[in-house]
């Protein structure tokens, strides 16, 4: 009631605003027909669209992509500074823009334009996190890419955007009045702005889009991340954001100072005043060994701007759980999560600029990582517990080579009923511990292995088919024994983690924060999923397939297109798992690919997996090809990604 209430009070301010609109003779960003008027003369309208493309910073070399109305597109790549130019002539409003980051940090940015302004100027549409939760505040799921469907697109109208316009304005309300930035008649898709962390950008720095447990997108400020509003049809103005205690550019500093520091191969204590003495990441005092980017990847690694996901108080001070992008030499580009801390006393830098925090790290003795996971699981045979579904819940690395003497592991935390344990696989070609296959009461004692071959624990599953039902195991180490909904379970969780030796003596414990955002499984129906390329399918995965007998290596090829948009998370790792027998007794075989895959066309990608190379890159087993697909063995590919925190797995399975 209350929210119904709210949003008819906003809707009579659009109406009054469209009023005198109308009053004044239209005009302005609202455009109009291109008619004739009573003078008889034809109103001209804009003939291109431009706007810049950011999400706290610029972004780069963006795919810019115009839809109209009719589905007709066309396409720019953003600049330097993330401005593009699209010519609109003979297009027809309203417009979907997607902008996706080439880098593959963010996940598509969305804006719509629900009329072309007149006059000769280029309309203005940028593409940003704001516009991107104006966006998703016109669909009834919270997913602005439902706009690309031209049936959901023609429905936009001028009224619509600016009713969720003014709503985002009252929900932003305490961080826009922070930045100098007006608390009504801001609208983020039609000024322009620069991204440089202050004004309209620093708004932009200061939120966050995360999914929620259901798939939709909900708006939340660093401040105060559990305070979340989820972006739909329905959003009101029920809950205004909290402003943050920093400002916005409070880090901007550390980029140039840690890319220097990645010039000299000193990621250590002695980078300061980027990095504290005090600094501890996955049991290294190196920011690089601790997120293991080791030399050569290092040298001429460029790290982009911080973000802030999250200010949060630990071991009692002030921190902030930060998003640290670096372009490495190769050019591909990966996130680091850390932690900074605020100093007792800010340092002055050359140029008088001064530094109030410093990175501290996550203060773990052992390398782990937690963080949500989602996967959609597609069997290509008819076993009767072989039910397409997908699965979400949280993924557990605990690395073997980083953590010497380590033989096992147990997990506790919200949405975890019961410890979840880890240890040592059975397979050949992994390098992190496994989930139990079963329930365990205490730590495994050497010689105990797991037969699950994963990392991957879940919480929540959902059949994909009306008539079959996927049933968890029972007693399983890696699936709960209820399913959760995830949206009891708070954005950046904290979990203990407890190592154990192979005697089942306790080495020590780590205090983990999962950066994803938790979801149930029936988030992946709004998940933009990549798909094997009907050739592979036929030929690796089926038993009467060209490449059905054993294989050293094979080229594996997808598609990432969407409604023909490439809105698929990017795959950056491509794993074929293999159960039967090889050699030498062995009966699980995996095979990672090594570095980025190809793009071979719009869309489509290819890259090759060889039997036996573990996901660090090492040939772990010499003569061991996966094994062929006869009757008792089984194949699995999993395309792999990850935006946000949150990793994604598209797994295709035969079972012989």
């Amino acid at each position: 009631m209350h929210h119904a209430l709210v949003r008819t009070g906003v809707a009579a301010a659009v109406a009054f605003a469209l009023f005198q609109l109308g009053g004044c003779g239209g005009g302005g960003g609202g455009g109009g027909d291109s008619g004739s008027g009573s003078s008889g003369t034809s109103t001209v309208t804009a003939t291109s669209v431009s706007g810049t493309v950011a999400s706290g910073s610029a972004v780069v070399g963006a795919a810019v992509t115009l839809i109209d109305s009719t589905g007709t597109q066309a396409t720019a790549t953003s600049d330097i500074n993330g401005a593009y130019t699209i010519s609109v002539k003979g297009m027809t409003a309203p417009f979907l823009i997607v902008a996706t980051d080439a880098a593959g940090i963010s996940p598509p940015l969305v804006s719509v334009l629900a009329q072309l302004p007149t006059g000769t100027a280029p309309a203005v549409a940028n593409v940003t996190t704001l516009t991107t939760a104006i966006a998703a505040m016109l669909t009834s799921s919270g997913n602005p890419t439902d706009l690309a469907a031209t049936a959901t697109l023609a429905k936009v109208t001028l009224p619509s955007v600016q009713l969720a316009t003014i709503t985002l304005d009252q929900i932003l309300a305490n961080i826009l009045t922070q930045n100098g930035m007006p608390t009504s008649g801001f609208n983020p898709i039609n000024a322009p702005f620069t991204p440089n962390h202050t004004g309209a950008d620093a708004v932009i720095d200061t939120v966050s889009l995360i999914k929620a447990a259901n798939g939709g997108l909900s708006l939340v400020s660093n401040a105060a991340p559990r305070t979340s509003v989820a972006l739909n049809t329905q959003t009101g103005q029920s809950v205004t954001l909290a402003a943050p205690p920093a400002a916005a550019n409070y880090l901007e500093p550390l980029a140039s100072l840690l890319t220097t520091c990645a010039a000299n191969g000193t990621l250590n204590t002695s980078c300061t005043p980027a990095i504290d003495t005090a600094f501890l990441e996955n049991g290294s005092s190196d920011l690089a060994v601790g997120h293991d980017l080791q030399d050569p990847a290092l040298k001429g690694a460029v790290f982009g701007s911080p973000k802030t996901l999250a200010f949060i108080t630990r071991n009692g001070k002030q921190q902030a759980l930060v998003q640290l992008p670096v372009t490495l030499a190769s050019g591909s580009t990966v996130v680091l999560y850390t932690f900074a801390q605020q100093l007792a006393a800010p340092v002055t830098l050359p140029g008088g600029t001064q530094l109030s925090w410093d990175l501290i790290g996550d203060q773990s003795q052992f390398a782990v990582s937690i963080n949500s996971q989602i996967q959609r699981r597609t069997f290509l045979d008819s076993r009767l517990n072989d039910v397409n579904r997908y699965e979400s819940g949280l993924t557990i690395s605990i690395p073997t080579a980083s953590n010497p003497g380590v033989y096992s592991a147990s997990v506790t935390g919200p949405g975890l009923a019961a410890p979840v344990w880890l240890m040592p696989r059975n397979a050949s070609g992994s390098s992190t511990l496994g989930l139990s296959d079963s329930t365990l009461s205490s730590a495994p004692v050497s010689p105990a292995t797991t037969l699950s071959n994963t990392s991957l624990y879940r919480w929540s599953w959902q059949s994909l088919s009306s008539t079959a039902n996927f049933t968890a195991p029972a007693s399983s180490g890696y699936y709960a024994a209820q399913s959760v909904d995830a949206s009891t379970v708070p954005i950046y969780s904290t979990y203990d983690v407890t190592f154990y030796d192979q005697n089942g003596a306790q080495l020590g414990q780590s205090v983990v924060i999962n950066p994803g955002s938790p979801l149930s499984a029936s988030a992946g129906g709004s998940v933009a999923w990549p798909t094997l390329l009907p050739d592979f399918v036929t030929q690796f995965l089926t038993p009467t397939g060209s490449l059905a007998g054993a294989q050293y290596a094979m080229s594996v090829s997808w598609s990432s297109l969407v409604n023909g948009q490439n809105f698929a998370y990017p795959v950056t790792s491509v794993q074929i798992q293999t159960v039967g027998p090889t050699v030498a007794g062995m009966t699980d075989l995996d095979g990672f690919s090594v570095g980025a895959p190809n793009n071979t066309t719009f869309g489509q990608y290819q890259t090759t997996v060889s039997a036996g190379v573990n996901a660090e890159g090492v040939q772990t087993c010499t003569n061991c090809p996966f094994a062929p697909l006869t009757s008792g063995n089984s194949r699995l590919v999993q395309l792999t990604g990850g935006q946000n925190g949150i990793s994604y797995y598209d797994i295709s399975q035969y079972n012989d």
